[in-house]
């Protein structure tokens, strides 16, 4: 038998390590395991001439105790991040929400809340003219049309509310939160991918086989399990093979291409961040970095004609759209570099909630002392702090022994 510990966290990423943080400063055992690097999809990577965050998410939230942890992570290192401007093509920019004072009009009299696709939630927000613009972005981001994507999971992405970033990037709050781990007695494995999660029906003890980059296997036990693995993987290494991974496997994710270089400025300055309507420029958005450089997102499928392209087309492709949008001067790119990231965004189509459904009643019936956190652990909405939410309620959970699973999202 390998080590054990009282409770075992799958991933370092915002979910991961907020519910870590939860459960050490609560003086409970606890170990994150780890794949690549702290922070996950919301680390920060540095290069010669520029930082990047990967995911070019903010610190947004109405939660106070979510706002509390990160201000106590990083007391007054943070700095006010501008909304998101909306690019409309050729390197028009309009700030948000940009709605017509029609369109106000039109969502005064038509509530929000009796929208039951993002297509109608879209046009009563923001009114038809700008919904059809709105479309074409959220088309990109998951590849469904408004109108084949439920509204709730979604219009998170299109509501703007006061927002931060630590001053040195993202990568700065999850750096502090595994500090902060550590202190308080918790402890950061990296280099271990979850394979295979076993829970013995008379201990109630779970066995999580994990493999090293070097390719050596290690077995650890643990009371309770707090999983931030996609969904629809984490369903596929759970054993016995649960009776619901026929819905888990029907569960879809767009995977994320980040293009980024250092460049002389364009006839138009380039947005701190920008989303891109123009449904001819493949790019989702185009985020302003330091020292003059850009960053432009793509989302795909992991396997397609993006994912697998190699790093010299996909900065050709991202310069000429860049040049287009009027963002950089022709000529006058260097530093460039291009970081993939799968399963940023769960995709909720008509079907998920039902396969959600049946997954959780599975997870509860089956898999006890399994907890789910993170966007795609629990194939959760779009809010900017759903991560941390997820986190900080797996934690709780677990000091309240409560041994089903919490909620899946549906």
């Amino acid at each position: 038998m390998g080590e054990h510990v009282e409770t075992l966290v799958i991933g370092a990423g915002p979910a991961g390590l907020s519910a870590a943080h939860a459960l050490a400063c609560a003086g409970r055992a606890v170990t994150v395991i780890e794949a690549e690097a702290i922070g996950g999809a919301a680390r920060t990577v540095r290069f010669d001439s520029f930082s990047l965050d990967i995911s070019g998410r903010r610190l947004s939230s109405a939660d106070p105790a979510i706002r509390a942890f990160w201000t106590a992570l990083l007391s007054d290192d943070v700095v006010e991040a501008p909304g998101a401007m909306r690019l409309a093509g050729e390197g028009a920019a309009r700030g948000r929400p940009g709605a017509a004072i029609g369109a106000l009009l039109s969502a005064r009299l038509r509530p929000i809340a009796n929208s039951k696709t993002l297509g109608e939630w879209l046009t009563r927000r923001f009114g038809r003219r700008v919904a059809r613009r709105l479309g074409d972005y959220a088309h990109k981001l998951w590849a469904l049309r408004p109108d084949e994507t439920p509204a709730q999971p979604a219009c998170p992405s299109f509501q703007s509310e006061a927002a931060w970033r630590p001053r040195l990037g993202t990568g700065q709050l999850w750096d502090a939160c595994a500090r902060a781990i550590h202190a308080a007695g918790g402890e950061t494995r990296l280099g271990l991918t979850a394979t295979s999660l076993r829970r013995d029906r008379a201990s109630g003890v779970w066995t999580v086989t994990a493999e090293r980059q070097d390719g050596v296997v290690e077995i650890l036990t643990a009371d309770q399990v707090i999983s931030t693995m996609p969904l629809r993987e984490l369903m596929g290494a759970l054993s016995p093979t649960p009776i619901s991974l026929f819905h888990a496997c029907e569960l879809m994710y767009r995977d994320q291409v980040t293009v980024a270089f250092a460049a002389a400025p364009g006839r138009r300055r380039a947005p701190a961040l920008a989303e891109i309507h123009d449904p001819a420029i493949k790019a989702a958005r185009a985020r302003a970095l330091e020292e003059g450089a850009l960053a432009l997102d793509y989302y795909c499928f992991e396997g397609d004609a993006l994912w697998t392209a190699d790093d010299a087309s996909l900065v050709a492709q991202a310069v000429a759209e860049a040049q287009r949008l009027g963002l950089v001067a022709p000529g006058s790119i260097r530093d460039a570099q291009v970081v993939r990231q799968r399963k940023v965004h769960p995709i909720h189509d008509e079907a998920c909630d039902e396969h959600l459904k049946m997954i959780g009643l599975d997870l509860r019936l089956h898999f006890s002392g399994l907890h789910l956190a993170g966007r795609a652990g629990t194939h959760g909405d779009s809010a900017e702090d759903q991560s941390i939410r997820t986190g900080l309620t797996a934690a709780a959970a677990v000091l309240a022994r409560v041994t089903a699973p919490v909620r899946v999202a549906a």
